[in-house]
């Protein structure tokens, strides 16, 4: 169970808002600068989403090997949710949080 979009899985979560999904690659995305964007590395941060779209328990869920890459990733991620970027989740999601695991591919955040 769960929905992917390309970098982005909830955790065991059904969660058929896929705009709402989109909206956090795109968000995230645009604050990911990795040195180099063609870079074969790959991380995943999890990270909690509150009902305001407040962000909360960010952490490196799979390290890339690279400290550069996995802080940027981290950074974009603290980013966004400072920004309030997420904005509030869908009312028709019933819980209180949404469980995200972000997968960092370069190739595939462009």
């Amino acid at each position: 169970a769960g929905t992917d979009v390309a970098t982005v899985r909830t955790e065991g979560i059904e969660f058929p808002h896929q705009r709402y999904l989109n909206n956090i690659v795109r968000q995230i995305a645009v604050r990911f600068k990795p040195e180099n964007p063609n870079s074969p590395l790959r991380a995943e941060v999890f990270f909690l989403i509150r009902r305001d779209g407040s962000i909360d328990a960010i952490s490196l869920r799979t390290r890339s090997g690279n400290y550069a890459f996995d802080l940027d990733a981290l950074g974009a991620v603290e980013a966004a949710g400072n920004a309030g970027a997420f904005g509030p989740l869908p009312e028709a999601y019933q819980q209180d949080v949404l469980p995200v695991i972000f997968s960092f591919v370069p190739r595939l955040i462009q």
